[in-house]
């Protein structure tokens, strides 16, 4: 048995930064600190311990996913060190992160059908309900999917995978 992990950074790290607004005092809830745009800056996610967090199991592939940061940005060395492969892609003209969710799932297909064997288990660490899809046509071909994310990753999500991870327990863990 062999885990694929699938990392969408974005979504990760900008909702883990509302998540520690909250856990700091800075926002009544993770609803307030979305409608407030209210975010703690200074938490920087630890891309070594959320592969650990991530899986038990020895990592057949584990994929980086986002749009390129600035120059002096170290996310993604950072990342890389940790063990992910990583798929940077350019902002749009509106400096809107575009291409991210679409990359992650066809890379999820083509291991699917070319590196996964049964057995192994697809892990995401993503909120998002775009990857609900994605989640059934593995089922289907009977893998096990697990999601790890912030307690307020959609319901629907969190219902179709075989198993949900809260990450909020683990804040300080992630944070370096």
């Amino acid at each position: 048995m062999s885990a694929l992990i699938y990392l969408d950074n974005s979504n990760l790290w900008i909702e883990g930064k509302k998540v520690s607004a909250v856990h700091n005092g800075l926002a009544l809830d993770i609803w307030d600190a979305a409608e407030t745009k209210t975010f703690d800056n200074t938490f920087k996610l630890d891309f070594g311990k959320a592969l650990e967090i991530a899986n038990n199991a020895p990592i057949k592939v584990a994929r980086f996913y986002g749009s390129r940061p600035p120059q002096a940005d170290s996310v993604w060395n950072a990342a890389k060190s940790a063990g992910f492969d990583l798929d940077i892609k350019d902002r749009n003209q509106r400096n809107k992160e575009k291409g991210v969710d679409s990359a992650m799932v066809a890379a999820m297909m083509e291991d699917l059908y070319t590196i996964a064997k049964q057995g192994d288990i697809f892990i995401l660490m993503t909120g998002d309900a775009d990857y609900i899809p994605v989640i059934q046509k593995i089922k289907a071909k009977n893998y096990e999917v697990h999601v790890l994310f912030w307690d307020h990753a959609a319901n629907d999500l969190k219902k179709e995978a075989d198993k949900f991870l809260s990450l909020n327990g683990y804040l300080d863990t992630l944070r370096y």
